[in-house]
């Protein structure tokens, strides 16, 4: 089976289908006509960037290789270990979502509303630096 096809029917049952753990995961794909195993499941959901919520899996909004287009990224710095990014309305937890995705290291974490971002960072002089490959991602 093409990985890229494998990915994509992870992808559809996962949404489709309450997985608590690999193994319904494989059982479901297996009913599907997939065999595989344990440790490519494993490979796939963190290529797919699944994350468990409620003690299920859940695949992002945001599928990976999409498109990191934003309509607007300006930015302060607030205090010693905090950066502020502002985007156009409805960007916010996308770009916040591109930027947990990305692991810059320094980058603690972040918390994404509507049209802003707060970015925890390690101390004041990793700021900058964060900050030029945070605009980095988004050129």
């Amino acid at each position: 089976m093409l990985e890229q096809n494998r990915l994509s029917v992870i992808a559809d049952v996962i949404r489709a289908n309450k997985v608590g753990n690999q193994h319904e995961l494989k059982e479901l794909l297996t009913g599907k006509g997939f065999e595989t195993t344990q440790s490519s499941i494993s490979r796939d959901l963190k290529k797919l960037g699944v994350v468990k919520v409620d003690g299920f899996y859940k695949t992002p909004s945001i599928a990976p290789g999409e498109s990191s287009k934003v309509d607007r990224l300006d930015a302060t710095t607030a205090g010693d270990n905090l950066i502020v990014l502002k985007t156009g309305p409805g960007n916010a937890n996308r770009a916040g979502f591109i930027i947990d995705r990305s692991s810059i290291p320094g980058i603690l974490g972040t918390i994404a509303g509507d049209d802003t971002i707060f970015v925890a960072v390690a101390n004041r002089q990793q700021q900058a630096k964060v900050l030029r490959k945070i605009f980095a991602l988004f050129d």
